[in-house]
């Protein structure tokens, strides 16, 4: 682990410290809404995959085993002794799923938002020929495979109107920042590894027994709301319902990996709850405090 940079920050004074994994191809710039809220009560590290923004390129395959690795020894580095709340989004979740059980006397509690599960290949498998052409891994993979062959400028130019949303929440420094994140072809090629494990990750985390017995909370979207967005992207009505009744079917599978396990339903959010419904996932941490 010689000479790795993690780019991370620490932000908040509460006595409670809260460790967030973002989602994949996802900056931590787009929780900066979420933390101001929370920055009284917890003291929030919040940071950036290698191969994302300022860390360093990524020497090893992107599974959940070596990400898990790399932050444990990122906080080990910073100085965190006590036990911490962690929290994943969408694959950050599969990421702490992995943690967790690698490192299981370290965690205060568990907060999994809308979280990728371990079973996924139960949705790859689904009969939704519509869906699997848009958003298969295979899908995926090519599409930001092709991100990654585009020149820094071209993806700056292709991505104006993503970046200048920033605007709002971060300052002028930061918002170079956030164009030269979404920028970067390395970027793309990090997150092309990341989806090609899934599956492989899956496995991986199944294959430990161990998960800590603390509180688990399983926050997840509205999927009446969801159907109603896949169908906006010419996905039909039939295939959204099938897929969306798997996704809650995984999600209630995930409360069961603690005795402490509770589901939370984020009415009308979709899969970004920490910026649909950012109120949900604030009084969730605030109660495990």
């Amino acid at each position: 682990m010689d000479n790795i940079n993690y780019e991370y920050k620490i932000i908040g004074n509460g006595n409670t410290i809260l460790v967030i994994d973002v989602g994949i191809g996802n900056s931590f710039y787009d929780w900066y809404p979420l933390i101001e809220e929370i920055k009284d009560y917890f003291t929030v590290i919040i940071y950036h995959r290698q191969g994302y923004g300022n860390s360093s390129l990524p020497k090893s395959s992107r599974t959940t085993r070596n990400i898990a690795y790399e932050l444990n020894t990122m906080l080990k580095e910073i100085g965190i002794k006590e036990k911490y709340i962690l929290m994943g989004h969408s694959f950050g979740g599969l990421c702490v799923q992995q943690y967790v059980k690698m490192y299981p006397d370290e965690i205060k509690a568990v907060v999994l938002l809308d979280s990728t599960s371990y079973n996924l290949e139960q949705l790859e498998s689904l009969d939704t020929p519509t869906i699997n052409s848009q958003t298969s891994i295979d899908k995926m993979v090519s599409l930001v495979n092709e991100l990654s062959l585009k020149s820094r400028e071209e993806i700056i130019s292709q991505n104006t109107d993503m970046t200048s949303k920033y605007e709002k929440y971060v300052t002028s420094e930061e918002l170079q920042d956030v164009i030269e994140f979404f920028g970067s072809p390395n970027l793309y090629k990090t997150v092309s590894d990341e989806f090609s494990n899934w599956i492989h990750d899956g496995e991986g985390i199944k294959s430990i027994p161990v998960f800590p017995d603390v509180p688990l909370r399983v926050i997840v979207r509205d999927e009446i709301l969801s159907v109603t967005n896949w169908m906006k992207y010419k996905i039909p009505e039939e295939e959204a319902v099938k897929h969306e009744n798997k996704w809650r079917e995984l999600q209630e599978e995930l409360v069961l990996l603690s005795n402490q396990g509770k589901l939370i339903i984020a009415s009308n959010s979709d899969h970004l709850i920490y910026i649909d419904r950012p109120d949900v996932v604030i009084d969730c941490l605030k109660s495990l405090i």
